[in-house]
């Protein structure tokens, strides 16, 4: 993780940045964080854009510039002169709340799974009213409404698929999709839909058979907060929200929705709402298809077995971390460790008569020179190209691979998990498979002649997914919680102060300024001060408290204290207030004498501006 401030960097400056960054990601196996942190008002900010547009397109990397900061989480008034002059400490609390709240929110974005599906309600969540009673052209979209529309089209052209889960009569709803001259989503946006009067928790069950996808994998926005109930008792691993009843905070709970948040976004992303709507059309030419061999030959399937590229590195590390039941390992890797494997990287490309599937696998190997073996560390496979042979032609290509090598044989490296059935059920159905402890191994030869032979009569395949262990629940609350309460730095602020324990100050004086440093203290400080004559340091006051002291002086008592001050043993409550008392002091002093010096007139057209 990196902070740094660009304001005083030239622009080739950040060009080298941008080269040290690059250079780390390659060497280290961790995501890289890149935060620019925001000069002073007014300052510009070329270095910084050269730096983001440097970095762009870099799987291993994200930046997150100062204007996301401001837009997410914007402060006024966030330099402090006075912290910067002395101290190099440039923000206010509030500013050093704002990026603390920023850093944490794309470490959250990186190291937890993004959802693949957000399923909408729609009276009262898409639009205003009720399309039963108020008919398709009587609901109102307001701006509001149009607004949440918007970053649900934001969530598909990143990837995620829009679903519609309502009780409604299906043909009404359609109706305003497609009808309604305010509405911004579409039909053609939607890739699925269940609009009837059973329970939502079933009908989101059925979307998730429908896209192939699990449960863990939805996101579900009711404003309706019996029907979140219901589908968090039936589905809690399902992300359940209620969302505001007011329109207008809509999108604004759904801008601080953390899980919602978009990282690298890969073109297979991109075409994941297109795809499946071709998977649509895959599935109804399965229907009409008299048995499964029938239907895979007529599907003129094409597979690609090559080396992975530098623009593929982001879909792989996301296969990787992604990829559950055909995956041998399991093993995690991100954009560095892929770029920095011991082997080397295959993917896996498929297309067939309707379209392309995009890139659908992974495989890592490396070779065994002793044993004169392909050993295959990593070998995974989208589920949407399973049961159609796909892994059998990998299988064959690592076989002619292997014979142009010269090795003997293919050693397949096995994990089992509560999910990758399907890659274990590929590998004992091998012809001469061998188990040899934590791998299974066959013959070059066999490996070549690997072949798909669907079962007679077999109806086609229809997409579905794999009985697994259940998911871990969704942190609803907690989701809900920072999206509804901590959506500004003060808020944030506030709620780190509400977590303070025991009482402010047990101080007893009766001179003011000491009274008064002693609750800035106990504000600032772990444990607040017992006495006058307490140590600033001693009760856990650190360089960056320090600093923050020294500015409430400044902007409550219009002082601005020495460095020796805050230096020495009188750092105490009745030494603080004392040298306050005399720097305030000396500057009446100060102003008395400068008035001395003036004329009448001089104070009389003072007196006059100033009226």
């Amino acid at each position: 993780m990196v902070l740094v401030r660009l304001d005083r960097w030239r622009e080739a400056e950040a060009d080298d940045l941008a080269a040290a960054v690059r250079h780390s990601a390659g060497r280290a196996p961790v995501p890289h964080l890149v935060v620019c942190c925001p000069g002073p008002p007014g300052t510009e900010d070329k270095a910084e854009l050269r730096l983001a547009e440097a970095l762009a397109g870099d799987a291993r990397v994200r930046v997150v510039t100062s204007a996301d900061l401001a837009a997410l989480y914007p402060v006024d008034g966030y330099f402090d002169e006075y912290g910067e002059r002395s101290a190099d400490v440039p923000y206010t609390r509030a500013m050093f709340a704002a990026l603390g709240t920023a850093v944490a929110r794309a470490t959250h974005a990186w190291v937890t799974p993004r959802p693949k599906v957000v399923a909408v309600d729609a009276d009262n969540t898409l639009w205003d009213g009720v399309v039963g009673e108020d008919g398709p052209l009587g609901v109102r979209v307001p701006p509001a409404r149009r607004a949440f529309q918007e970053l649900l089209l934001a969530q598909r052209a990143a990837g995620r698929l829009i679903a519609v889960c309502s009780k409604n009569a299906e043909a009404d709803v359609l109706a305003v999709l497609a009808g309604h001259p305010d509405m911004v989503l579409r039909p053609e946006h939607v890739s699925a839909h269940r609009i009837d009067w059973a329970p939502k928790s079933a009908n989101l069950a059925a979307l998730a058979a429908e896209l192939d996808l699990g449960l863990d994998s939805f996101v579900f926005l009711d404003d309706n907060p019996v029907e979140v109930a219901e589908v968090r008792a039936a589905h809690p691993e399902v992300l359940a929200l209620a969302l505001p009843a007011e329109a207008e905070a809509v999108p604004g709970y759904l801008r601080h929705c953390w899980p919602l948040d978009l990282t690298s976004v890969t073109d297979d992303d991109r075409e994941r709402a297109e795809r499946y709507a071709v998977e649509a059309r895959r599935r109804a030419a399965g229907t009409a298809a008299p048995s499964m061999a029938s239907f895979l030959e007529g599907l003129d399937l094409v597979v690609q077995v090559r080396p992975m590229a530098p623009a593929d590195l982001a879909r792989t590390a996301q296969l990787t971390q992604r990829t559950n039941q055909f995956n041998l390992t399991t093993v995690r890797r991100g954009a560095a460790e892929l770029s920095a494997v011991d082997g080397e990287v295959l993917v896996v490309d498929v297309r067939d008569r309707f379209g392309s599937y995009g890139q659908v696998g992974v495989v890592v190997h490396s070779v065994d020179p002793v044993h004169r073996r392909l050993c295959v560390e990593t070998f995974l496979l989208s589920c949407r190209v399973l049961g159609r042979g796909v892994e059998h032609r990998v299988l064959a290509a690592l076989g002619t691979l292997a014979a142009e090598r010269g090795l003997a044989g293919i050693a397949l490296a096995y994990a089992p998990t509560g999910r990758n059935r399907p890659a274990y059920d590929f590998l004992t159905g091998l012809p001469g498979v061998r188990r040899e402890g934590d791998t299974f191994a066959l013959s070059t030869q066999d490996a070549r002649a690997a072949r798909y032979e669907p079962p007679a009569g077999a109806p086609p395949p229809v997409a579905g997914t794999v009985a697994a262990r259940p998911a871990a629940p969704a942190d609803a609350e907690r989701v809900h919680r920072v999206a509804s309460g901590l959506t500004s730095a003060a808020r944030v602020l506030a709620a780190i102060d509400a977590r303070r324990d025991g009482p402010a100050t047990t101080v007893r004086t009766d001179d003011p300024t000491e009274a008064r440093v002693a609750a800035i203290w106990a504000e600032l400080l772990d444990f607040p001060p017992g006495s006058v004559h307490d140590n600033f340091h001693e009760l856990g006051g650190h360089s960056l408290a320090l600093v923050r002291f020294a500015v409430r002086v400044r902007d409550e008592f219009g002082v601005e204290l020495p460095v020796d001050a805050l230096f020495t043993d009188a750092f105490t409550v009745a030494g603080i207030a004392r040298t306050i008392r005399e720097h305030a002091t000396d500057g009446l002093d100060s102003l008395l004498a400068e008035l001395e010096q003036l004329s009448d007139d001089e104070v009389r057209a003072l007196l006059d501006a100033d009226r």
